[in-house]
């Protein structure tokens, strides 16, 4: 706990040393005021156990009192001020691919309706569940979990297809991350796939960056076909700033299943389409990164833990707490208090 006004607590010792001195010290001082009695009978009365018992109460509930009055004069506050913690951390950015091929599914549901049509099988789901688990909405569930295990790790996302953009800037609060995430989608108006577009972006965020361990982790299912930088030039980029790229490579050679339209209700079976993996395999070996293949969504899981057994770097986190005022349980404690003194000498210990 915080003090507003800490310098009111040294008022403590008054209350204290008039009990100390009055109860338990050798050199005990009679702070009363002489009383004249009318009788010897109350005199003795006052002076029996009885009495002690009473004058003793009446002076805790005093002391109390006055103390919690001035633990709320000296403004006791919730809270902290702004910690400085030095953790293991490192700064990632997460460059999600969110072009329309993205919007596939990996794999051949058999159990699914399906006929041939002009040598093209077209598979039926009227209940959506290839769009659930296409390459885009399995991506996002993986990296989720990611997300959750990285505690002291700064985190940023970008998204890109024709054009890239940042999501969400660097931050520890791994909650916020998740939430803009559930929010990316495919845009019908920025289709493509501007790999050196998304690594530049990524640049941006941790350029800048005092970590020791910057990465970027770039999960794609194409080939850059659009943008105004070159992936590699890119990676050159990346390798002066000091910052790793992990490259991913998500899609089934043997085939995969394409929605004919954005009702996600009938899919049109496709051959493997050429994922470039070569560039991406230079962009990770550029700046000292690696290359991972995932056939399929499942895979992403095992290899975004690999890519977690990263070195850490000092990070000096800073959190701000906001204070609260706690003053108020003390003044009513010690407004009970001195109702409480008040009503014992008031009806319980007058003396005539």
């Amino acid at each position: 706990m915080k003090f507003g006004f800490g310098f009111f607590l040294f008022f403590l010792i008054f209350p204290l040393s008039y009990l100390f001195f009055k109860y338990f010290s050798r050199w005990k001082v009679d702070f009363s005021s002489k009383i004249l009695f009318s009788s010897v009978y109350l005199l003795k009365k006052e002076k029996s156990n009885y009495g002690y018992f009473f004058r003793l109460s009446s002076d805790i509930l005093l002391t109390l009192s006055i103390s919690l009055f001035i633990f709320a004069l000296a403004r006791p506050l919730g809270g902290s001020s702004i910690q400085k913690n030095e953790m293991m951390g490192i700064d990632i950015v997460i460059c999600l691919d969110v072009s329309g091929s993205m919007l596939n599914y990996d794999g051949f549901p058999t159990y699914l309706p399906h006929r041939d049509v002009f040598g093209e099988r077209i598979f039926y789901d009227p209940g959506k569940t290839l769009y659930k688990n296409n390459r885009l909405n399995s991506a996002k569930r993986v990296i989720e979990e990611y997300i959750d295990k990285q505690e002291f790790n700064r985190l940023a996302l970008v998204v890109f297809a024709g054009y890239s953009y940042t999501k969400c800037p660097l931050t520890l609060d791994r909650e916020m991350v998740k939430k803009i995430l559930k929010t990316v989608e495919f845009d019908p108006q920025n289709d493509g796939t501007a790999i050196g577009m998304g690594i530049a972006t990524g640049i941006n965020r941790i350029k800048n960056s005092r970590a020791k361990s910057k990465i970027i982790i770039l999960l794609t299912d194409g080939n850059n076909n659009t943008g105004l930088i070159d992936p590699l030039t890119a990676a050159g980029i990346a390798t002066n700033y000091g910052i790793k790229i992990y490259t991913i490579g998500l899609g089934n050679k043997e085939g995969y299943l394409q929605p004919v339209d954005m009702n996600f209700e009938k899919y049109v079976l496709r051959p493997g389409e050429g994922l470039d993996e070569n560039v991406l395999t230079k962009i990770a070996e550029i700046t000292g990164g690696k290359f991972f293949r995932a056939y399929e969504p499942d895979a992403l899981k095992e290899i975004y833990s690999e890519i977690d057994k990263l070195e850490k770097s000092k990070l000096e986190v800073k959190r701000r707490v906001m204070y609260k005022e706690n003053f108020m349980s003390f003044l009513v404690a010690g407004s009970i208090f001195l109702l409480c003194y008040i009503i014992l000498n008031a009806f319980v210990i007058r003396l005539p």
